[in-house]
């Protein structure tokens, strides 16, 4: 059983823009977690040019694989 604490969508999304906000290059970005269809949650960029934001992109990724292992998401 994970030990992992639950977390909705809407409640990874929050914790993920908050953190991605920090970060000049993507103020302007938004974040929709996507549910599993493997092992795990994911999450992808949303808004005006920040998919083709590379750092935006690694920093998303450095995040939702940190959170990914704290956090399940919620059914």
């Amino acid at each position: 059983m994970s030990q992992k604490s639950v977390k909705t969508a809407a409640e990874l999304e929050s914790m993920i823009t908050a953190e991605l906000r920090e970060h000049p290059e993507c103020e302007s970005a938004g974040v929709e977690v996507i549910k599993p269809t493997g092992v795990a949650w994911d999450a992808a960029l949303v808004g005006d040019g920040a998919q083709l934001n590379v750092e935006c992109k690694d920093r998303l990724a450095e995040i939702t694989t940190r959170l990914r292992q704290e956090f399940d998401l919620a059914e």
